[in-house]
């Protein structure tokens, strides 16, 4: 063309790479997500759950033209990629992977002794984060205490371990005294799904 590299790229600017710019490096696909966190969907659908991250529907056209594919923000994702819950979920499904082995080897009492060392977490950090001060706190508590009452009346079998039960149990005898000592509870109406309090 007769012009050189450095006046084309002074004149026309730099050539825009693929999926640099725009909707297409603003959003990324849920398989592309998974790709990126190495991690399964059961784990990152409870990541996501636990970080209080949702799916975004992208303004205009689909990134790539994919229409009725789940999408999320970039830095939703780069936010996940530093979770401390993310490197525990990793380690437990490589822990899981060795208890897997050992048991299709027939080397029962190995598999037993390995489940004394699986890795455990905590929460609480995701708690103060989403929780920062205590009216937060307060004023999502009516979900918490749902599934309180929830566990106080269902029945301990199977996977629910009467240890929960009682628990939950115990907890809502405690709210109920806190409401009567405070005389907190100011509105109460009972209608076809259940009891309200205010």
């Amino acid at each position: 063309s007769g012009m050189g590299s450095k006046r084309k790229l002074s004149r026309m600017g730099k050539k825009q790479k693929k999926d640099h710019s725009g909707i297409d490096a603003t959003f990324i696909g849920r398989s592309a997500c998974l790709r990126k966190l190495q991690i399964s969907l059961k784990d990152f659908r409870r990541l996501c759950i636990l970080k209080g991250i949702y799916p975004r529907e992208p303004r205009g056209r689909a990134p790539g033209n994919k229409k009725g594919q789940v999408y999320y923000h970039i830095k939703d994702v780069r936010a996940i990629a530093h979770e401390p819950v993310l490197y525990k979920f990793r380690e437990f499904s490589a822990f899981m992977k060795k208890v897997r082995r050992a048991a299709g080897r027939n080397e029962k009492d190995e598999a037993a002794r390995m489940e004394n060392y699986a890795p455990t977490y905590t929460l609480h950090h995701l708690v103060r984060e989403r929780y920062p001060r205590f009216v937060d706190a307060i004023s999502d508590v009516d979900d918490a205490l749902t599934l309180v009452y929830l566990f106080a009346a269902l029945p301990s079998e199977r996977r629910i371990k009467s240890r929960i039960t009682n628990k939950a149990k115990s907890l809502a005898a405690a709210w109920g005294a806190y409401c009567t000592t405070t005389s907190s509870v100011t509105k109460s109406f009972v209608s076809v799904k259940g009891v309200y309090f205010e």
